[in-house]
């Protein structure tokens, strides 16, 4: 049996009364909530489909942490190759919210502010799960689709490779020449990471970083293209730290034929920071009396090719 409440005259426009203020209040609340939807952009996007290359695969967990009148929680959210996120944050009241992104989620998680990468980064995976990502914090009025733009926390170095002097035949294949990076077990391989909490100078949101203990050397990986006149060009993904004059960051040894040359170091020049989300790209030419090596400058994103020489810092 179906039951009925009834309603005086006075007590029914007291009631419509209140729906009316209500639903002015909330705007187009349906049923009280509304979901929180955004689009996420990588800063200096590509087309090609991976962060490191600043493009969403698609299917990736992002950690949405959304502080609104009733405090600051985190949600997961998922987001789309054409860079669309949807999760489980749903508008209860018209007041404006504030979110920042985080990718990926892990570090959320497991409630363990720490980061890591790989030491031998020369396989696809190992590179790229160095990657982490974190947007601006926005504030978001009611219904809006905000837009969020992510930037790469750690930092990258790049290594052109040329030969000049050695026998013709070395270079045929990349594999020809080994790279290692901080020789000697002399990098930091994880940090605890801050979030930005605020614009740079540049327009960029940058978290802090303290090196953690872990140390070690990195073996990079072998990109899939390389500039006109480089027969290789590694890349690999870094804390942020300090690196001291007269470090030995790059290794090389050459083999071919059973005939090894080598190893031929380069030592930093001088004191240097990796900066989160900067690019250091180190142009070598191996000759069979050692290295000729310059040191990128030039503000460019990660999906550009390297530039002149010079000094030491860009942009991400």
């Amino acid at each position: 049996m179906k039951r009925y409440t009834l309603y005086t005259f006075p007590a029914l426009a007291l009631l419509l009364a209140a729906a009316a203020c209500t639903q002015d209040d909330a705007g187009t609340l349906p049923d009280g909530t509304q979901p929180l939807t955004l689009t996420a952009a990588i800063e200096g996007s590509a087309d090609t489909r991976a962060t490191v290359d600043n493009r969403w695969n698609g299917n990736e967990t992002i950690a949405l942490q959304v502080t609104d009148g009733d405090g600051t929680e985190w949600y997961d959210y998922t987001v789309d190759d054409k860079g669309n996120l949807s999760g489980e944050y749903y508008w209860t009241k018209p007041s404006p919210i504030t979110v920042q992104g985080l990718y990926p989620n892990i570090m959320v998680e497991n409630n363990d502010w720490t980061w890591s990468v790989e030491e031998d980064q020369s396989r696809d995976a190992d590179y790229q799960s160095g990657d982490l990502l974190c947007s601006e914090s926005k504030t978001v009025s009611f219904a809006q689709t905000p837009a969020l733009t992510f930037y790469h926390q750690t930092a990258k170095v790049v290594v052109n490779i040329k030969s000049d002097g050695l026998p013709e035949s070395i270079g045929a294949t990349p594999g020809d020449i080994s790279l290692t990076i901080g020789e000697g077990d002399i990098l930091a391989l994880d940090g605890a990471f801050t979030l930005p909490k605020a614009v740079d100078a540049d327009g960029r949101w940058l978290g802090t970083w303290t090196p953690g203990t872990t140390k070690g050397s990195i073996s990079p990986h072998l990109a899939t293209a390389t500039e006109t006149g480089n027969f290789a060009t590694y890349e690999a993904l870094v804390i942020p730290q300090d690196m001291a004059a007269d470090t030995k960051l790059l290794t090389f040894t050459a083999e071919k034929d059973d005939t090894g040359y080598g190893p031929f170091y380069y030592m930093l020049q001088n004191d240097t920071e990796w900066k989160a989300g900067y690019k250091y790209t180190y142009n070598v030419t191996i000759t069979l009396y050692g290295l000729q090596v310059s040191v990128d400058t030039g503000s460019m994103t990660w999906d550009n090719g390297a530039g002149g020489s010079g000094s030491v810092e860009l942009p991400i």
